[in-house]
């Protein structure tokens, strides 16, 4: 007759088997989801990074228009009230 641990023993396997085999499965969707968030945070600081050149390039024509009327007014103040 079978001993009564072996019998036990035999109950536990196929509950192990079950445990390992969710358990791998929970691993591949998080590591799938923590693919998914790595591709979104490189998209979104290619975007990140593709805004802010636009803004550092609107910002320097802004200053450079900026900086001929200043050249402008100096010439019209110049003319109008003599250098110096």
């Amino acid at each position: 007759m079978i001993d009564q641990s072996v019998v036990n023993l035999l109950l536990q396997i196929p509950l192990a088997g079950i445990v390992v085999f969710l358990t791998v499965r929970f691993l591949m969707h998080l590591e799938k989801m923590n693919a998914n968030l790595f591709a979104f945070l490189a998209k979104e600081s290619e975007t990140n990074r593709e805004f802010l050149k636009v803004q550092r390039e609107q910002m320097n024509e802004s200053i450079g228009r900026l900086a001929e009327e200043i050249k402008t007014l100096r010439i019209k103040i110049a003319a109008k009230y003599g250098d110096g």
